[in-house]
């Protein structure tokens, strides 16, 4: 029988906290013993998808596509006027397959818990990340989108609540936690099921500990001492249930990195007559809006038939990217933005520079040091601090160095160590150098 693998995603987990734990001060010994001593890395880091954002991201290590392939370009749905009441892009990509659908067709059970951008994804036991309001009306919701319909319901009679709203914290990735070890041991045995498995699992509370009290604080090195815990309670109950014929798999989606600054592009666009704004301050109708992906921005025009809009928000554009001051690394335009796999609907991207969180408003100053997250991610892809983590043993599996990598490569390669290729992947299998 083929072997059953366990994916996990540790949200911004940075190689400098796996390659070089002496310097950060945290020792991660599942981690080391899993993989550093037994498995292959990518000690030089994995470089992400453009924008370096979570939704992005996740839906690329599940198919192996970039952004402007598989569609989800930003954690939360372009919406300027907040006709859709700030919905996220939960949902997996219409365009192309994921993981959990392939490895289905090719006799895997398959299954998932917590992992962004997983609502709808054709598996066996899918209990998506989803939320609306933080109420018990959470539960009801995730129940009738998760697969099959009932589960959650099954899961939180043993477990407590699964949902709860965006709960990022320590607490949130315990339930994140007993929900994966749930399936596992409740409907993946291989034993009973006569098949391999492929199940997803996502860890949240460090990149959450690190927005909020800073890279390597005290605070987010507790989380990911905490999750290098569960990661292996969860090694242990998947060989359990892979009848000791198993792989595993540890990624992150990006890096992070401190901020300094918050800067809103939207002020600017206000200013030059681009945004109109109600009696409250809020949007009410736009030419051009500025929608945030942390040190990156998606900009589109609503009339592409405005010439005038145009010619104002190239000029706007062009005049923040002159001055140093106002924290703009690189302006792209839509098509260069889409060169780099990002953005497919974009008229114009601006990157920051390092330390330059972009906001939303559309008031109040430009720039401010004041800020609403101490650390961030999204900025550009080419920055070392936004490199991801991969590290994969077990079954078959050599110990070697495959050195640097890019995300899209994650799902071509779980998918060659299942013996199927993904369809539309645009990376490539990384181990098939050091097999």
């Amino acid at each position: 029988m083929k072997s059953s693998v366990l994916l996990i995603s540790v949200d911004a987990l940075m190689p400098a906290y796996v390659f070089h734990q002496e310097e950060t001060g945290l020792t991660l010994p599942t981690l080391n013993k899993l993989f550093l001593q037994n498995g292959t890395v990518a000690s030089e880091g994995v470089q992400s998808v453009f924008p370096t954002f979570t939704y992005p991201c996740h839906q690329s290590i599940i198919t192996g596509t970039n952004p402007k392939t598989h569609g989800i370009a930003n954690n939360i749905v372009f919406d300027p006027t907040g006709e859709h009441l700030g919905a996220w892009n939960w949902f997996i990509s219409k365009k192309v397959e994921t993981l959990w659908e392939m490895a289905k067709k090719n006799g895997f059970m398959s299954a998932s818990a917590a992992f962004p951008t997983s609502v709808g994804a054709p598996g066996d036991y899918i209990a998506p990340e989803f939320w609306w309001d933080g109420s018990e009306l959470d539960s009801d919701m995730i129940n009738a989108v998760s697969r099959p319909q009932g589960l959650i319901y099954e899961m939180e009679k043993d477990i407590g609540r699964y949902a709860g709203g965006l709960d990022l914290s320590n607490a949130g990735d315990v339930q994140r936690f007993k929900a994966a070890k749930w399936i596992m041991e409740h409907k993946l045995q291989v034993k009973e099921t006569g098949k391999p498995f492929f199940m997803s699992a996502y860890f949240a509370s460090f990149d959450e500990s690190a927005h909020c009290n800073g890279v390597y604080s005290a605070e987010a090195k507790e989380s990911l001492r905490r999750i290098d815990g569960m990661i292996a309670e969860l090694y242990e109950a998947a060989l359990s249930a892979s009848d000791h014929n198993l792989i595993i798999c540890v990624v992150s989606d990006h890096g992070s990195l401190d901020n300094h600054y918050n800067i809103s592009p939207n002020v600017k666009f206000v200013e030059n007559g681009l945004i109109q704004l109600d009696e409250n301050g809020k949007t009410a109708s736009w030419q051009a809006y500025s929608q945030r992906a942390g040190g990156t921005c998606e900009i589109r025009l609503h009339d592409h038939q405005d010439a005038e809009a145009a010619k104002k928000l190239k000029q706007v554009i062009a005049e923040l990217a002159a001055d140093p001051a106002n924290g703009i690394e690189e302006a792209l335009s839509g098509e260069e933005a889409r060169a780099r796999g990002g953005f497919p609907e974009a008229d114009y991207v601006l990157v920051s520079k390092k330390g330059y969180e972009i906001r939303d408003n559309v008031t109040g100053p430009y720039c401010t040091e004041k800020l609403t997250q101490k650390a961030q991610h999204g900025y550009s892809e080419k920055y070392p601090e936004m490199s991801a983590s991969f590290m994969i043993a077990g079954e078959n599996i050599p110990r070697g160095d495959v050195g640097r990598i890019h995300l899209i490569d994650i799902a071509p390669t779980l998918a060659a160590c299942m013996g199927f290729v993904m369809p539309h992947a645009e990376g490539h299998d990384v181990l098939a150098a050091v097999k």
